[in-house]
C-alpha cells in the first residue's frame, strides 16, 4: 500500500491496545498500569515506558512516562536543588547512591499515593486520525517523539508509534526500489 494513501487511522494503535489512566488515578495505579499492561491477544513481554490519562469523557490530559514518575518519586535525588554537590570518595563511602538506597526508596513509596497531577505531561502534540504518514513522521521526528496521541472529534483514540510510522514509509521504499 503507498503512504500517499495511508493515513494515522490506517497504522495507529487503538486505544484499547495501549494504557490508559483516568486523571483521578495515582502514580502507584500508573507503575502497575505501565508494568502490568498487555493488550488481549499479545503474548510475550509487553512493558510500555509511557500511558495516556483521559478525562471521564475520553479526552486527553496528557502522558505519563517512566521518565516522569521516577523524576517524582527520587526528586530529592534528580533533582537536588541546594544540595550541595558530592566533593570526594573514601573507602567507607564510595558511593553515595549506596548510602541514600534506604533513604530514597522510602522516599519513592511516600509519593506512590499521589495523584498523576504531579507527573502529567499537559503540552504535548496530538495527531489527527487523517494525517499522513510522511506529516506525522516529520512531527515525529523532528519534535523527537517515539509515541504521540491520535483524536477523532477532541475524543482519544489511539495512539501512533514512530516504529509502525517507520515500518509502513520503508515498505513503501523498498517496494517502489524492487519494480522492475
Amino acid at each position: 500500500m503507498s503512504t500517499e494513501k495511508q493515513t494515522i487511522r490506517d497504522i495507529m494503535i487503538p486505544l484499547t491496545g495501549f494504557p490508559c489512566l483516568k486523571e483521578s488515578s495515582t502514580v502507584q495505579e500508573a507503575i502497575q498500569q505501565l508494568r502490568s499492561f498487555c493488550p488481549v491477544g499479545s503474548s510475550g513481554p509487553c512493558g510500555f515506558n509511557e500511558l495516556m490519562v483521559v478525562n471521564d469523557r475520553g479526552g486527553l490530559i496528557g502522558r505519563v512516562t517512566q521518565q516522569g514518575i521516577l523524576k517524582v518519586l527520587f526528586s530529592t535525588l534528580l533533582d537536588p536543588a541546594g544540595i550541595k554537590p558530592f566533593e570526594g570518595r573514601t573507602l567507607e563511602y564510595s558511593d553515595l547512591s549506596t548510602l541514600l538506597n534506604g533513604v530514597l526508596i522510602k522516599e519513592g513509596v511516600n509519593h506512590l499515593k499521589a495523584g498523576l497531577s504531579s507527573v502529567i505531561e499537559k503540552e504535548i502534540r496530538v495527531l489527527p486520525v487523517s494525517a499522513d504518514l510522511i506529516q506525522a513522521m516529520s512531527i515525529m521526528v523532528l519534535g523527537g517523539e517515539t509515541v504521540l496521541p491520535v483524536e477523532e472529534h477532541g475524543v482519544l483514540c489511539g495512539v501512533v508509534k514512530l516504529a509502525e510510522i517507520f515500518g509502513a514509509i520503508g515498505d513503501t521504499l523498498l517496494s517502489i526500489n524492487n519494480k522492475p
